[in-house]
């Protein structure tokens, strides 16, 4: 999902640059060099977007949590969804392996990876269920 909203807001900014660049008389050598610098600053334009832009009610998430095994502590990760909106360093809710928890938001995400949230605490969701009928 955020492949495909990396290339439409990197398509509008081309557009942006175009149309830019018809206004202004610059040499060849100028435009792709404009065209270069936008190409590759796009990706981390796009970070800054999305990391004001926050977690929103229903976007996927990756939790992050410690657990303890027979070799150790071990960090893993799951996928869950976002039961509440929020920014780096908010508490949200969220929903992820049959538990609703408490995480902090660590980081916005990128262009392929999720948003990272670290997990405070988590409730078993009973089996008549939250979404039940």
């Amino acid at each position: 999902m955020r492949v495909l909203s990396f290339f439409k807001f990197y398509l509008l900014l081309l557009i942006v640059v175009f149309l830019g660049m018809s206004m202004v008389e610059l040499k060849v050598e100028h435009k792709l060099l404009v065209f270069l610098l936008v190409t590759l600053l796009s990706p981390s334009m796009f970070r800054q977007i999305m990391s004001m832009r926050g977690i929103r009610k229903g976007d996927l998430v990756l939790v992050s949590y410690t657990s303890q095994s027979n070799f150790g502590t071990l960090t893993r990760r799951e996928i869950g969804r976002a039961l509440s909106r929020g920014r780096e360093g908010d508490v949200i809710e969220v929903e992820f392996a049959g538990r609703v928890a408490k995480a902090e938001v660590r980081r916005a995400g990128g262009i392929l990876l999720p948003p990272e949230v670290n997990l405070l605490y988590y409730e078993d969701i009973p089996a008549s269920g939250r979404w039940s009928t």
